[in-house]
């Protein structure tokens, strides 16, 4: 799929040329498979652009309605069990006309109402038009995955899109900078964790959200149909059950995932969690009809950060047809603007242009869908600095010594690691946790638990939590939602498809029931992971110690090839009064990071990309219509 539009104008007729220029606003590199829908009393519209995945014939086209004409929908994203409901639905004595998971969602939803939402394991966002109740249904998926916004302007005009380029490009939307999201960037406190986007008068829809808005434009409810609840720990379950139950949930996840009428493929980093992933379709290869491409952005001449070892390693072990790519940052420079209109608002690492790559990599080898390892970090306590919690967790409950065990291994490991690379603080960060001397100075007085005013789907913010809390703040509000429009907005800009095994939500459910000591044992971060794994992929990637995170070499880029265009945007005059800019602070940055006195390339990085899409603000890209988009390379 590739984008939906929705618009309800109860005060001004929708014009058909003012609707069509919003599907065309929606990105679609291929061919043009956009359809648009009005209304009778052009006061209720529906527009699509299709990336076709499942059943490629033009019967499975949208807005896509039923046999009776009284529901209507537009649809992105895919629904992996469309299989299993569909048999559901037969068994009530529905028939079909299409092999397409878009006729399953729009069957459980005249079938199943609003109970239809907790049936679906997908990626989704939605709007379903209820001709007999006069009112419009939006929903969007457990995790966010796939986006969906919502405008709202003058005369009761409310419009809902995937892109929220494609709402700008309505008359009556506003276009104008939202000042609480510039207070939040500039205090570095920009999570997407809630409603606001950079444009005033765009909202998103939060994950796991529907809502209902009439015919008059007012919303009549809005509700959360899911969240997780990682008060209920399974303390009982034993390792040898934990593992197993791990490896059949997440098998079965991929295996979900492969369900497409177009070539299949995987992104490979060379870390844990995307080698699982190529090591596991490795399995299938035998039996599914796919040839496995994986997809990596490598550089071979900064070996310090690049994972080229680690992929070859597992494109040994596997057998898979690999691709790679080496990210020039001339090329970032050039892209730099159009990356940033794709993603539609600033973010925070140049890594993100390591995707964009990637996608274009797949994309130049005919390659449409991609899994991808998104999510088992949040999931599963994969970054290293969720180690710090870990440790004060067993304080907390009076386990100073399987803390101290747990701290000696961890710290160890690290410092042999780091043995291994010139400049090793580049790559990760050896003292991470706490040393054994600093948790035996703490004595009985810890630190306070620190948590963010979260409130639904999360852990309590209390001493023996501080770990569960982390995690469930990461998966949910202060991580994953920014990693999630990171990659579908680079994947989309190539008309790829990204898919997320680890954000099943039968896996999600069954992992935050875990206890504790089954992300973290014996000083091993995702251990229920690793330990799964098996023989699926090396033992030297399975027993990695370090963690990259996909990362640009963006210090060295700064310090040569881009730093005349990363000056003469860390020095725009646009960003003058901007919140949390000091030309006097920034300027020290730039100097201390040019002579090497430290490494401020995320620092600085933070203002580039705002640069980038105050430009393209001043520029009215965000307003133009589809004859003035930039085109993709």
């Amino acid at each position: 799929m590739c984008g939906v539009v929705a618009v309800i104008s109860p005060g001004v007729p929708i014009r058909q040329d003012v609707l069509d220029v919003m599907r065309d606003r929606l990105w679609h590199r291929g061919p043009d498979n956009g359809s648009t829908w009005l209304a009778q009393n052009a006061r209720i519209g529906l527009a699509h652009r299709r990336l076709s995945i499942i059943d490629t014939s033009h019967s499975a086209d949208q807005p896509m309605a039923s046999e009776d004409d009284a529901l209507r929908i537009v649809f992105n994203g895919e629904i992996y069990n469309y299989l299993e409901l569909r048999e559901e639905l037969e068994k009530l004595g529905v028939s079909f006309r299409t092999r397409s998971d878009t006729e399953v969602l729009l069957v459980a939803l005249r079938e199943w109402g609003e109970d239809a939402l907790c049936r679906l394991n997908g990626m989704f966002a939605f709007a379903l038009w209820d001709a007999r109740k006069r009112r419009l249904l939006v929903a969007r998926d457990r995790f966010g995955e796939k986006p969906l916004f919502i405008g709202r302007g003058p005369f009761n005009t409310v419009v809902i899109a995937s892109e929220m380029k494609a709402i700008l490009a309505h008359p009556l939307m506003p276009c104008r900078i939202n000042a609480t999201a510039t207070e939040r960037y500039g205090a570095s406190t920009w999570f997407e964790d809630d409603e606001h986007t950079f444009f005033d008068g765009i909202e998103r829809l939060p994950p796991a959200h529907a809502a209902w808005f009439r015919e008059d434009g007012s919303e009549e409810r809005r509700w959360r149909y899911w969240a997780p609840d990682y008060t209920v720990v399974d303390e009982d379950i034993k390792p040898r059950d934990a593992v197993e139950q791990f490896r059949t949930l997440m098998q079965r996840s991929v295996n979900l995932r492969l369900r497409a009428d177009v070539p299949v493929g995987s992104s490979l980093s060379g870390g844990l969690d995307s080698s699982l992933i190529v090591g596991l379709l490795s399995r299938e290869r035998s039996t599914a009809a796919f040839t496995q491409n994986t997809f990596s952005a490598v550089f071979p001449s900064d070996p310090t950060l690049s994972e080229d070892k680690e992929v070859e390693a597992v494109v040994s072990h596997t057998g898979v047809n690999s691709f790679s790519v080496v990210p020039d940052p001339r090329r970032l420079a050039a892209e730099s603007e159009l990356l940033h209109w794709h993603q539609e608002e600033p973010f925070l690492s140049a890594s993100i242009y390591l995707q964009w790559c990637v996608a274009r990599l797949a994309s130049q080898n005919r390659t449409t869908v991609l899994l991808d390892g998104q999510g088992a970090d949040e999931l599963l306590a994969g970054y290293q600095f969720y180690f710090r919690q870990r440790q004060l967790d067993l304080l907390d409950r009076g386990q100073a010594k399987l803390a101290l065990r747990e701290t000696a291994k961890f710290n160890r490991r690290l410092d042999i690691a780091s043995r291994d690379y010139e400049g090793a603080h580049r790559r990760f960060n050896a003292s991470v946790a706490y040393s054994v001397d600093e948790l035996r100075k703490f004595g009985h007085t810890l630190p306070t638990v620190f948590h963010y005013p979260y409130q639904t789907g999360v852990a309590p913010a209390r001493a023996g939590l501080r770990l569960r809390r982390t995690l469930s703040e990461a998966l949910q509000y202060n991580s994953l939602p920014m990693l999630l429009r990171y990659a579908d907005r680079n994947s989309m800009a190539f008309s790829r498809e990204s898919r997320l095994p680890y954000l099943d939500h039968d896996l999600v459910d069954f992992c935050i029931r875990l206890p504790d000591r089954y992300y973290v044992r014996n000083g091993w971060q995702k251990w229920v992971l690793r330990e799964a794994a098996g023989n699926t992929i090396p033992k030297q990637i399975r027993w990695r110690v370090d963690k990259v995170g996909y990362a640009a070499p963006l210090d060295k880029w700064l310090r040569y090839e881009l730093r005349g265009w990363a000056r003469d945007r860390v020095m725009d005059s646009r960003l003058l009064g901007m919140p949390g800019y000091d030309l006097q602070t920034v300027s020290a940055l730039w100097d201390a990071h040019q002579t090497g006195e430290a490494n401020h390339s995320w620092a600085l990085w933070r203002w580039i990309s705002l640069s980038e899409w105050l430009a393209i603000y001043h520029s009215g890209w965000w307003r133009a219509g589809s004859s003035r988009r930039p085109m993709a390379a």
